[in-house]
């Protein structure tokens, strides 16, 4: 019989501890351990318990849930629980597990249970490196849905006015609310490479590159479509290749 998850729920709104608490019932192998309204309150609690996970809300005025990370037991995982997806890469850069957005949704969180069970996770870090890595998880937020992707998987990023869109290997296009200087600040260099002031491009997803002329280079990308490089674009590719 495999062995019980035991979980602590942090959020300062009690309904949502009360839904997740519910959704999490559901599931035999996962205990609750343990609620706490504030971080002071979690702080005690979780040395305490020593949960194997906390789910863990951001906005909790006047601290946030990052401010627990450095006072888990080592060890502890941790899922990020709020309605504000603007946390969410901050949330991977700490190795947190998961990041879930309020409403939890049973599907959703069901995908978070079987990660926890089936893929071991570093604890979590209170100063979160300046870059994701390759298998790290990235966050892609279009409309209602929340799309996780590995890093690696992320072909190239070209900019639309205050969004980018990502191609990503194995599925269509996502368009998200980022900027390419914010993805260029977080993704690992190399093999992510800005090529011109609109495109950042994944090295290591370059299938073949077709120069009709000086002016651009038709960029097939591995499963992930192709794109068509500008003159400087071009000319930096042939330099880096």
């Amino acid at each position: 019989m495999p062995s019980l998850i035991r979980a602590l729920l942090v959020d300062d709104e009690p309904p949502a501890r009360r839904w997740l608490a519910r959704l999490l019932r559901d599931h035999a192998d996962v205990a609750l351990a343990g609620e706490a309204g504030t971080v002071e309150e979690a702080v005690s609690l979780a040395a305490a318990v020593r949960p194997d996970v906390v789910f863990l809300d951001v906005q909790m005025p006047p601290a946030n849930g990052f401010d627990l990370l450095p006072h888990l037991p080592p060890g502890t995982r941790v899922v990020f629980v709020t309605a504000h997806d603007s946390y969410a890469v901050r949330a991977f850069q700490t190795n947190a597990l998961d990041y879930l957005l309020k409403p939890v949704h049973p599907e959703r969180l069901e995908e978070t249970l079987r990660r926890l069970r089936l893929q071991p996770a570093p604890s979590v870090s209170a100063d979160p490196p300046e870059r994701l890595d390759l298998n790290d998880l990235a966050p892609l937020r279009d409309g209602r849905i929340l799309h996780m992707v590995r890093v690696g998987d992320i072909a190239a990023i070209q900019a639309e006015g205050a969004y980018t869109r990502v191609h990503v290997a194995g599925q269509s296009p996502v368009v998200v609310l980022r900027r390419v200087k914010e993805w260029e600040e977080i993704l690992p260099a190399p093999p992510f490479v800005r090529m011109e002031r609109s495109l950042i491009v994944n090295l290591s997803r370059i299938r073949a590159a077709e120069g009709g002329n000086r002016e651009e280079t038709r960029l097939l990308l591995r499963d992930a479509g192709e794109i068509v490089l500008g003159r400087a674009a071009t000319r930096r590719l042939r330099r880096l290749l």
